[in-house]
């Protein structure tokens, strides 16, 4: 069953070196990106997070947030020389702004570039693991909200997609009709136009008859739209990411309704093709929604 875009997981975990936090959040999109946000220390890890995720979901926008806390000890090393230059930056400003009061530790603080902390490879490769783990985890988590959500997605669409065969049913039963609603209505006019003693010749009247059928023949539209709404069902069944090939469908559904109703001579074909076209508004909308 077709899966929602949208859906989020915060997972924590607490272990022996670390804390661990992640959170994963997606929302509706074209297609897939992904904005990844990770200690300065895992940066390198980048491209790594994303084709995890890619693993996990096909379409949307992802947002993962992954913060790693050691709880252990880190060597950290301080630039004295750059706080001395924000020293006399500050002072310098402080004078020419005359203002009162002094720099003093506090304002130095401030400027966390000041402070490095020192990891070497094993360190950065030992926090990747276990981050890694409550990564894929979270997104674990993330693809089940997402089934979740697209269960009832899914039975909407379905609903909808139902409707639809009816009304489709419905207007190939009423399309059999129009060659004598054709044939009544020329009768009709002809005789409003033509003097009581004037006949019809049989043979332009079956011909007239015949060409204005022709063109308002739905009967291929009727076809191609059943033929639609029985993929669209197969799709609806599938487990695979479909909502780029719904969307396209339910395009070429609306359109099928639109030359229903450009064809249609009976005016409950009209309502009927008008029915159905809002139908397949309100579908295109929730597809919106589908991975």
């Amino acid at each position: 069953m077709p899966k929602s875009m949208t859906g989020y997981a915060k997972l924590q975990t607490l272990l022996d070196e670390y804390k661990i936090s992640c959170e994963v959040k997606t929302l509706n999109s074209k297609g897939l990106s992904v904005d990844v946000s990770l200690p300065y220390f895992l940066n390198s890890k980048e491209l790594d997070v994303i084709s995890i995720v890619k693993r996990y979901i096909s379409r949307g926008k992802v947002n993962v947030r992954l913060y790693v806390k050691f709880l252990r000890p880190v060597q950290v090393s301080f630039d004295f020389s750059m706080v001395r230059t924000y020293f006399e930056i500050l002072n310098e400003v402080r004078e020419n702004l005359s203002i009162p009061s002094t720099v003093d530790l506090s304002h130095l603080l401030n400027f966390r570039d000041a402070f490095q902390f020192e990891f070497s490879n094993d360190d950065i490769e030992h926090a990747w693991a276990s981050a890694r783990e409550v990564l894929e985890e979270t997104l674990k988590q993330v693809v089940e909200e997402r089934a979740k959500e697209g269960q009832k997605l899914t039975e909407d669409l379905k609903s909808m997609t139902k409707r639809m065969k009816q009304i489709v049913n419905a207007i190939s039963e009423k399309a059999d009709q129009i060659p004598k609603y054709i044939a009544d209505r020329i009768r009709k006019n002809a005789r409003e136009i033509l003097p009581d003693d004037v006949e019809l010749n049989k043979e332009l009247f079956e011909n007239a008859v015949a060409l204005i059928a022709d063109r308002a023949d739905i009967r291929e539209e009727v076809v191609r739209l059943q033929s639609h709404l029985t993929r669209i069902e197969e799709l609806l069944e599938s487990d695979q990411p479909v909502g780029d090939l719904l969307n396209f469908i339910s395009q070429e559904i609306s359109r099928e309704f639109n030359t229903i109703l450009s064809k249609s001579r009976l005016l409950e074909i009209s309502n009927l093709a008008l029915e159905g076209k809002y139908i397949a508004s309100q579908f295109k909308e929730q597809i919106a929604n589908i991975e």
